[in-house]
């Protein structure tokens, strides 16, 4: 029973340390990584992550850049000198560059599906707000709730 104790422990301490830490990913600014600040940038669109979208740098001699997905499975990556112009997608957790020089973000990922705005520019949070009272009202319209919950929710969603 004291050593499950102890394990358990040890791995709670582990995992505050590493979030404290950074866990040895570089912090990223969003849309531009200076040169020199070489290292592995979390993908994403919160605080100190790395966009996804469009980027290009002027490379270096011996530039190496990495994307990565879940289970830190390789997406894309290349070794050589030169410019290199790259696409970060959302499903990327990761990018590794070495001596590449600047990274610079030109444009968002494109949606998929023609004619609807970057992913990015849609507002998740706010969609979900509107979407979870409707979906908890229609599951009590067939309730005997039914018939006062719907007028309401005609009402609010006007």
């Amino acid at each position: 029973m004291k050593k499950k104790f102890v394990g358990a422990l040890l791995c709670v301490t582990s995992a505050v340390g590493m979030a404290l830490a950074g866990g040895g990913v570089a912090n990223a600014a969003g849309t531009y990584i200076p040169a020199g600040t070489d290292g592995v940038y979390r993908v994403g669109g919160g605080d100190g992550q790395m966009l996804p979208g469009l980027w290009s740098t002027s490379g270096g001699r011996s530039c190496y850049w990495e994307r990565t997905g879940y289970g830190r499975d390789i997406i894309a990556n290349n070794y050589g000198g030169g410019p290199e112009t790259i696409e970060i997608s959302w499903g990327d957790t990761s990018f590794t560059s070495d001596r590449c020089g600047a990274w610079q973000r030109h444009a968002p990922v494109p949606n998929p599906i023609p004619g609807l705005p970057p992913i990015e520019a849609v507002d998740y949070q706010n969609m979900m707000s509107v979407l979870v009272p409707l979906g908890i009202g229609s599951a009590a319209v067939g309730s005997s709730m039914g018939s006062t919950i719907l007028p309401a929710l005609i009402v609010s969603g006007s």
